[in-house]
């Protein structure tokens, strides 16, 4: 988690780290920035992007905390950049939330075979309760 430094009106400066650095993987557009949104306010450090390539690139670049997980998607799906992902030994146990749409298809069993934290309804699941999984499987971590 990088630390992020503060200048106040008195001129102290303060150092502070944000509480975790997220990935958000979600193809539509609006939904995905509200929910960035709302996760920087809650003190994330935060990294959206469209699809499981884009999410592939960014996580070999710098590994997040967590990632937010939609699983159909363009370009690479989410089961998909799971396989990826847990073929490498520093990503194996990254903690991952899926969010669908539609809990029973063929692509949720293929991601929980994959290890993921939890599995969240799109459009059931509030912004707070989005949190709440964050927060616990972000205190679930080694420190």
């Amino acid at each position: 988690m990088k630390n992020s430094t503060v200048l106040n009106r008195t001129g102290r400066t303060y150092i502070f780290a944000p509480m975790a650095y997220l990935l958000v993987v979600d193809d539509d557009a609006d939904g995905r920035d509200a929910l960035c949104r709302f996760l920087t306010k809650a003190g994330h450090e935060i990294s959206c992007v469209s699809n499981g390539r884009e999410a592939l690139a960014s996580v070999l670049a710098r590994a997040p905390d967590l990632i937010i997980l939609d699983l159909m998607m363009p370009v690479m799906d989410g089961p998909s950049l799971l396989e990826i992902m847990r073929s490498y030994l520093r990503l194996q146990a990254l903690p991952v939330i899926i969010m669908t749409a539609l809990p029973e298809s063929p692509m949720v069993e293929r991601a929980r075979h994959l290890k993921v934290n939890a599995i969240l309804l799109k459009g059931k699941a509030t912004f707070d309760e989005i949190l709440q999984a964050v927060t616990q499987e972000l205190h679930r971590l080694p420190t």
